[in-house]
């Protein structure tokens, strides 16, 4: 299935917004590494009830190595199926619980872990490279019954050019380098996104 396409979404303004929702994500994951289930949340913001789809994103404390800190979730949809604060809640809870490149995240772990929270614009087809804008545009690719998907800040830290993000998300999606174009379609599309750190861990 094609993703859905429709006008944009009005992006956030307030930190206050901002604010609300990444603590919203973090208490999500909080009550799933406790109790299993997500925490009753009711809100009144309209724009938290316009659907939306969203990515969230988990790290670790940084470290010599990975000094963003090590990648401990992604998770997310691609239609904007939900209301946007239930799609925030349902991505961190699977960020959290079930990317399979992950084990979970336990109770302890949960204010110690970086959040980004990314809202997708609606997607655009893509048609040739030179469409692609690092730094602004995430990928996402469908064919052979597969799909992948990589968000706009991981070309720049890995210091990808257009051709080398797409040559990345054909693998992503365990698709051959060269799917793309003339076995899989390809969509961008950008991202309203924001963080809050984590606190430091000062158990070692």
């Amino acid at each position: 299935m094609e993703p859905h396409t429709q006008p944009d979404a009005q992006p956030i303004d307030h930190d206050a917004e901002r604010a609300e929702l990444l603590q919203l994500a973090r208490e999500s994951i909080r009550a799933v590494a406790t109790t299993g289930r997500l925490p009753d949340y009711g809100t009144a913001n309209p724009w938290f009830l316009e659907p939306a789809a969203v990515f969230v994103t988990l790290r670790g404390a940084p470290n010599a190595y990975e000094p963003q800190g090590e990648l401990r979730g992604c998770v997310g949809q691609v239609e904007p199926d939900a209301p946007l604060y239930a799609a925030v809640q349902d991505a961190a809870a699977k960020a959290a619980t079930i990317d399979p490149r992950f084990y979970p995240v336990q109770a302890g772990e949960v204010d110690v872990l970086s959040l980004e929270i990314s809202i997708l614009s609606p997607m655009r087809p893509v048609e040739s490279y030179d469409e692609i804008e690092i730094g602004r545009d995430g990928l996402l690719i469908i064919g052979e019954r597969r799909r992948g998907l990589l968000l706009p800040e991981v070309p720049v830290e890995y210091n990808w050019g257009a051709r080398e993000f797409v040559r990345q998300l054909c693998r992503k999606a365990a698709l051959p380098d060269d799917a793309w174009p003339g076995h899989a379609r390809l969509w961008a599309f950008s991202t309203e996104s924001f963080t809050a750190p984590g606190r430091a861990d000062t158990t070692s």
